[in-house]
């Protein structure tokens, strides 16, 4: 098994494309991708974990498979970001709750933020709920405009939303979601199955003490600290 750098698993992971500042203190300047309160977004979203695409779903309204699964449906922001510090186009997962927040922070005071260079500064430890963010206005964008950044990475709006939400209809979703079951032909009758047989269980004593496992699982997609911890793995 061969080493992989940092950037090389989390673009395989599929944390590319996500702004996150993981420890307490951290910070980065940032050009928010907003020309107006307008241009914010909302999504239903599931996340879904299938054979081919492991990630956020649009929800596809009545007769959605994912909410047939019981898979949680959230209000989701995906806050379009150039980050200066990576030199990236970034989406920050944060849920409707945050929405006071860039309004106050954001909106009131900047109309167009796109014409502002914001620092985004972290207050809590790893896998803290009660983090929190300091949003600063720190400089006017002389760096670059809003049409330059979409014109540098060939892209534009909406159209970059799917590269961090995928949106299918009610029968590719159904497939993603019943492809990775496991088929019960595969485990054979159970009556070719023997009778169980009990048996004594040798008494054990550990040497060492015993050591909480963490489970990698808990991995697979961006924080939103203000979520409870429900379906969506954290970091």
């Amino acid at each position: 098994m061969a080493f992989k750098t940092m950037s090389e698993y989390n673009k395989e992971r599929g944390y590319d494309n996500w702004f996150m500042l993981r420890n307490d203190g951290d910070s980065a300047d940032v050009i928010f991708l907003y020309r107006g309160p307008e241009d914010v977004l909302v999504a239903d979203a599931h996340y879904i974990k299938s054979s081919s695409y492991t990630g956020y779903v649009h929800c596809c309204g009545r007769g959605c498979p994912a909410c047939g699964k019981g898979i949680s449906v959230r209000n989701k922001l995906f806050i379009p970001l150039y980050n200066l510090n990576s030199g990236k186009i970034e989406f920050w997962d944060r849920n409707m709750f945050f929405e006071n927040q860039l309004n106050q922070d954001v909106f009131t005071r900047y109309p167009n933020p796109s014409e502002f260079v914001f620092r985004i500064t972290r207050h809590g430890v790893a896998r803290d709920v009660n983090t929190t963010y300091a949003i600063t206005a720190v400089s006017k964008n002389d760096v670059l405009p809003y049409d330059a950044i979409l014109s540098k990475f060939h892209t534009k709006f909406p159209d970059v939303y799917s590269t961090i939400i995928k949106e299918y209809s009610s029968g590719e979703l159904y497939s993603m979601l019943n492809s990775s079951e496991t088929s019960t032909s595969d485990s054979g009758s159970y009556n070719d199955l023997p009778s169980y047989q009990v048996t004594p269980r040798a008494s054990y004593s550990p040497s060492v003490n015993p050591v909480d496992t963490i489970d990698e699982s808990d991995t697979d997609v961006p924080f939103d600290e203000d979520i409870d911890l429900g379906d969506e793995p954290v970091f």
